[in-house]
C-alpha cells in the first residue's frame, strides 16, 4: 500500500524534515509514504476563493485514492481504532491519501470527496506539528498491527 500525505503550506524546516524522516524510514517493511507539499495561495480575493484554488491543486494528486482529510470538524480516533482502520485500508485500497489543509482549512469540495474526515484535536494545530503527529500515529498503528512493543496500553 502507498500512503500519500498532501499538505498545503510552506516546506517544513530541516528539523521537522528530520523528524518526519525518522518515522517514514521505519515504514519500509510495511508501506511506502510520500509527502507532497503544495504551496498555499498568495493571490486571492477571498478566503473562499483561496481554499477553492488550493482544492484544485490537491485534486490533481488524488485520483481514485481512498481519501482522509484532517479537519477539526472530523471524527476523533484512538490509536487502537486507527490501527484497525489501517488494517482495513491495507486490505482494500492500494493508495490512501491524507490531506492537511492550508492555514484557512480545506475547501468543502475536498471534505465532500473524502472517504473519512479525521480530527486529531479540536485545537488548531500548526501544519508541521500535524504532519509529525500523523506520521507518528501511522507508525504507531502499524506497530500495533505487528505486535511491536512501541505502543503500550
Amino acid at each position: 500500500m502507498k500512503i500519500k500525505i498532501i499538505s498545503v503550506g510552506n516546506s517544513p524546516p530541516k528539523s521537522i524534515q528530520d523528524i518526519l524522516l525518522k518515522y517514514t524510514s521505519r515504514f519500509d517493511n510495511y508501506f511506502k509514504i510520500e509527502i507532497l507539499e503544495i504551496k498555499s495561495e498568495k493571490n486571492f480575493k477571498s478566503v473562499g476563493q483561496k481554499k477553492m484554488q488550493e482544492a484544485q491543486k490537491i485534486l490533481k494528486f488524488i485520483g481514485t485514492d481512498f481519501i482522509i482529510s484532517l479537519d477539526e470538524s472530523g471524527s476523533p480516533c484512538s490509536s487502537i481504532n486507527l490501527s484497525a482502520k489501517l488494517s482495513n485500508w491495507m486490505q482494500n485500497f492500494p493508495n490512501v491519501t491524507f490531506i492537511i489543509g492550508g492555514a484557512d482549512g480545506l475547501d468543502k469540495k475536498i471534505i465532500e470527496k473524502s472517504d473519512w474526515v479525521w480530527s486529531l484535536s479540536k485545537l488548531t494545530l500548526p501544519h508541521n506539528l500535524v504532519k509529525i503527529i500523523l506520521v507518528e500515529q501511522l507508525y504507531r498503528a502499524s506497530t500495533i498491527l505487528n505486535n511491536h512493543p512501541y505502543h503500550r496500553e
